[in-house]
């Protein structure tokens, strides 16, 4: 199989001439929002046309078999290069609107987290998708008080062991490390075996600095002069006590964050990297196995947090990197 690489920009195919002078064509997948990101490099003589900023380009990856879409991108960055003359150009996640990062002062009366969610997503002209088994949380009360609908999200996100981002012109709320899109449907598994592996790419990291025994949160009533502590387990292994030094608005949410810390210190316990041949199903977000490769790595399930897709003219890579699946 021939790995194969196709851009347009502003909806129009790149030339065949311009796709010869391609060196290079990177896709930076990541978790969360606006993270992103695109990188071409191409021969620049005879000098190319310089793309204005905020062309959209569109990337697909893959091989003469079959291509993948990639993302759409807005260029934000060219620069040139002189002798020899190269031009790259970088470009970033397309949807993420200005006003989303405008400071607002508002609040919510006994509203569940999916029509929060949905409201800001209303609000800057996109389709929201929230994961069923969060949309149904109940506040009493859920301020926004002079920050951005970013960064309500952000703070929503961290109480719900989630992750937003913004792609195709919806706002997506998921949960964290399951494997799994909003709507349930799973995403592809990566399987990273010695025939797909680069040699001397692979790491796994064991670490016991993020080894927690408990997670404690704190809620305090307007009335109450006392703090309540609201607990969750972590590691077994741990002897140690994280605490949230923010407290929450009620019961609820503070189980909820202590429980979103508890799995977030596991998943910190044992981290991957490696770098494949390239696998355009290979996304942030995505479960990953190793198999046949050694005993104590075998049967760990991951979730990619990063990947990297670099097309070149020798060939077409993956690099991967993430965290325990809890």
């Amino acid at each position: 199989m021939r790995p194969v690489c196709k851009i347009t920009i502003d909806g129009q195919t790149a030339s065949n001439e311009l796709m010869g002078r391609v060196i290079s064509c990177s896709v930076n997948d990541k978790e969360g929002v606006g993270s992103d990101t695109c990188q071409i490099e191409l021969n620049n003589s005879p000098s190319a046309q310089i793309p204005s900023r905020g062309a959209i380009i569109r990337i697909w990856l893959g091989y003469d078999t079959q291509l993948s879409f990639m993302g759409t991108f807005v260029v934000d960055e060219v620069s040139l290069t002189l002798f020899p003359h190269k031009m790259s150009i970088g470009g970033k996640a397309a949807d993420m609107r200005e006003k989303i990062k405008e400071n607002k002062e508002r609040h919510w009366d006994k509203i569940n987290l999916g029509k929060i969610v949905s409201q800001i997503a209303g609000d800057n002209g996109l389709e929201a998708k929230v994961d069923s088994s969060l949309a149904n949380f109940s506040y009493d009360w859920f301020g926004q008080q002079d920050e951005s609908d970013i960064h309500v999200l952000k703070r929503l996100e961290r109480q719900h062991d989630a992750l937003f981002s913004v792609k195709d012109n919806k706002l997506i709320f998921a949960k964290k490390g399951t494997g799994k899109t909003p709507s349930g449907n799973d995403l592809s598994k990566v399987t990273v075996t010695k025939n797909n592996i680069i040699e001397g790419s692979g790491k796994i990291s064991l670490s016991d600095r993020a080894e927690y025994k408990e997670v404690v949160a704190y809620h305090q009533n307007r009335d109450d002069v006392e703090r309540k502590e609201i607990k969750a387990n972590s590691s077994a292994d741990g002897t140690a006590t994280y605490r949230i030094g923010e407290p929450s608005a009620s019961l609820s949410e503070a189980q909820a964050a202590a429980n979103s810390k508890a799995k977030e210190l596991k998943r910190q316990a044992i981290k991957f990297s490696c770098n494949i041949f390239g696998n355009p199903a290979a996304r942030a977000g995505a479960p990953l196995v190793f198999s046949g490769m050694k005993v104590g790595v075998d049967g760990f399930e991951f979730i990619i947090e990063a990947a990297g897709h670099k097309w070149s003219k020798s060939g077409y890579t993956t690099s991967l990197s993430g965290k325990l699946k809890v």
